[in-house]
Order: structure tokens, then C-alpha cells, then sequence
């Protein structure tokens, strides 16, 4: 039951395209963790009161580049009391099911999603039509079925409501965590390290960029099988199959790599000049200097005023941050974002400089391509979630008393 419990809330399906399973299953918790108090059959509950003043606290300094640029801008402040409700449900399934049990069993669980969506990207990629329909119906009707069809439609073959680089984002992390996990606790299996790559590779580019990254600094003997076997994988998939829309896009990497600017231009990709065709459009398009008083305090807009795209039209963090409450906003969005990550490194790792530093510059170089800082997607729900795992911090705790 915890693991059902634990893949619908990290990766927040869509039930029919409307639902929000990570509501559904917060809520259920809520309500089954209410009766069990009142039945006796729990002795007590923690809430973490630090960790729900610096979301509370995000929320009212989020106020500011408002109040300052005299705008009403509100989609800042919707995100984020959006991801204090979701972490005080995350609170609740918490103490539900992991308060009382070892830290192993929340592992279990996490690889118990790797395979369920492993077993349903790859059964998709076949092409089973109800597998297809399932995957697609996971997913937000309002933006992501217009890739249905398209060279990126592998890329919804998960059963998440995330868009495709919060959802890159989240692989990442959960690899980097797990990696951590297994290098101070226990050993952890190549075939989930193999699952893992082969997923993530599913979510994004993003993803098969930085995972070197993980596995370089967390590596051990028992990843070089996996690590060959999906390299094998992914050389036999772009040498041999690049026509395939699907391939060309997600190993386009790997695929300029091996042939330089000389392959033809594909009528979706075309030819990038740079690493891929995301990181050209990034480097050209959405990254410039914000002006003076821009960095200074912002224009208090994240959304363009008809409600169509960014302000700036920029998918940077950075830019994002700067232009909506300049750089003091961006460094307040990064202390709560060192803050959860301090709290799962004392929480899990004792402390370790090593998660915290590796952790920070790859939310760092995240931030670079798109919000991470911070931002409610399921990748920082996730950090949260973990964070709650031991007893650091300052908690209240409630006692049962029979």
C-alpha cells in the first residue's frame, strides 16, 4: 500500500486528465491518519516546524516584488501555496506509513515506481496501443497532448503529470539520492542503475547530460556493467536507428557526437551547431542580462500579462527569478532550496559536504535551463518529501495517549 501510495504522490499522475493523484492520495492519507489517531492505533505524529516556516515564509517574501512593482501578480504566489499544501499532505502520508518503519522501506518503494515506470516506458515504446492510452491519459490536457504524435512523444510514456525537463529533473535527482544512499548505506542493485538510465533517458536530454555527472562522483564496481550495457544500448540505437524520430531526438547528443554537423538535417531537429538543438536555443534565446533595476528588484511579473508564456520569454531559472524580484529574490529561492538539501544530507548521509555540494550545483546547472530553484515540481516535492526522513530540524511531536 505505501508503495501505490508513494508513486502516486512523488510523480503526481493525472487520473482522465484531471484528476491529481498526488491530492487524491494526500488526501486519503489525511483522513486514514485522522482515524487511526482517533482509533489509538498510531502513538504519534511529527511535523516538521521548520521545514513548514521557510515554505510559509517563501510565500510572504514572494509578496514583495508585488507590493514593490505595484503589480498583481499572483501565479508566483499560486506555486508556491500550491507547494506548501502538497508537502503538508506529503507530512501526513509520511507519518502514515515511514514514521514508524526503517528508511528501507521507503527505498523499497522508490524502486518499486523505477520498475513500474520502467515496465510502462518500454512496453509503450513498442507501440501496445492500451499501454499508449494509459501513459498519454497521465498527463495535463492542457499542455503536454499537443506532443502526441510528435518526435517527443516517448517522452509522456511515463505515468507522471510532469512536464518533460521537471520530469528529467526529478530522474536526476532520485539518481543522485539513491546513488548516495547506496555508497553510505546499502548496496544498490546494477539493475535499478541500468532502469534508472534507461528511464531517464525516456524523460529527457537533460537528464542523459548529468547523470554522468552522478555516476562519476558516486561510482562503484557494481555500476560497470549496467553503465556498459546501456552505453552498448543507446550506440546500437544511434548508429543504427537514428531515422527513428523518436531516437534522433532523444540521443541527438550522442547522435552529433558521432557524426558532427555532416548527417542531414532532420526536418524537426535540423542541425545543432552545439551539444543539442534545446542547448542552441537556450544559449541563443533565453539567456540575456536583465537590466539594472530589473537585477535590483525585479518587475514583479513571472507570467506575461495576457497569460500566454513567460515575462521575458525566457525558460532560464535565473532570468525567471531575476525578472520577477531581481537578484535578491533569487538568492532567497536558492537558501530554501540549500535548506531542504541540507536537511536530507544530515537526515540520511550524516551531514555529508559531498551531497550537499554535488546537489546544489546540479540544481545550479538546472536552474540554468528552467526553474528549480524552489519551484513546486515533482523533482522539489521530492526533496522535500525525503527531507522529512529523521529528526533534525526542530519538530513538534504529538503524542497518542491512551
Amino acid at each position: 500500500m505505501s508503495a501505490l501510495f508513494n508513486l502516486f504522490y512523488l510523480y503526481d499522475p493525472w487520473a482522465f486528465h484531471f484528476i491529481r493523484m498526488s491530492l487524491v492520495a494526500g488526501v486519503i492519507a489525511v483522513l486514514w491518519l485522522a482515524y487511526k489517531w482517533y482509533k489509538k492505533q498510531i502513538n504519534q505524529v511529527i511535523i516538521p516546524a521548520d521545514s513548514l516556516f521557510v515554505c510559509a515564509a517563501l510565500v510572504l517574501v514572494s509578496v514583495i516584488p508585488i507590493l514593490i512593482n505595484g503589480t498583481a501578480e499572483f501565479g508566483v504566489l499560486s506555486m508556491y501555496i500550491k507547494l506548501l499544501v502538497i508537502f503538508i499532505l506529503g507530512i501526513a502520508i509520511y507519518n502514515l506509513f515511514y514514521l514508524q518503519q526503517e528508511k528501507s522501506l521507503f527505498i523499497r518503494d522508490i524502486k518499486i515506481g523505477i520498475v513500474a515506470q520502467s515496465i510502462m516506458g518500454v512496453l509503450a515504446l513498442t507501440g501496445i496501443p492500451f499501454l499508449v492510452s494509459i501513459a498519454l491519459g497521465t498527463n495535463a490536457s492542457a499542455i503536454l497532448p499537443q506532443f502526441t504524435g510528435s518526435e517527443q512523444e516517448y517522452r509522456l510514456y511515463n505515468i507522471t503529470s510532469s512536464a518533460f525537463f521537471q520530469l528529467s529533473a526529478f530522474y536526476l535527482m532520485l539518481l543522485h539520492f539513491l546513488l548516495a544512499y547506496a555508497e553510505k548505506q546499502a548496496k544498490l542493485q546494477g539493475i535499478y542503475v541500468f532502469l534508472m538510465l534507461c528511464i531517464g533517458l525516456i524523460s529527457g536530454r537533460t537528464f542523459l547530460l548529468l547523470s554522468v555527472f552522478s555516476l562519476v562522483l558516486y561510482f562503484k564496481r557494481d555500476y560497470i556493467l549496467p553503465i556498459i550495457l546501456f552505453g552498448i544500448l543507446i550506440f546500437i540505437l544511434a548508429i543504427n536507428y537514428q531515422s527513428s524520430l523518436y531516437i534522433e531526438h532523444a540521443l541527438e547528443p550522442l547522435i552529433n557526437l558521432i557524426y558532427g554537423s555532416d548527417r542531414p538535417a532532420s526536418k524537426f531537429i535540423g542541425i545543432s551547431t552545439g551539444l543539442s538543438s534545446s542547448t542552441d536555443t537556450l544559449m541563443q534565446k533565453h539567456l540575456f542580462m536583465p537590466s539594472l533595476k530589473q537585477l535590483m528588484i525585479g518587475d514583479g511579473l513571472y507570467y506575461n500579462l495576457n497569460g500566454k508564456g513567460y515575462y521575458g520569454g525566457s525558460d532560464s531559472g535565473f532570468i525567471r527569478q531575476a525578472l520577477y524580484g531581481g537578484i535578491g529574490y533569487i538568492a532567497v529561492c536558492f537558501v530554501v532550496t540549500a535548506y531542504f538539501v541540507k536537511r536530507i544530507a544530515d537526515n540520511w548521509f550524516n551531514g555529508s559536504w559531498k551531497f550537499i555540494l554535488s546537489s546544489l550545483l546540479l540544481l545550479s546547472l538546472l536552474n540554468v535551463k528552467a526553474d528549480t530553484y524552489a519551484y513546486p515540481g515533482i523533482m522539489f516535492i521530492f526533496l522535500m518529501f525525503i527531507s522529512l526522513f529523521g529528526g533534525q530540524g526542530k519538530q513538534i511531536v504529538r503524542k497518542n495517549h491512551v
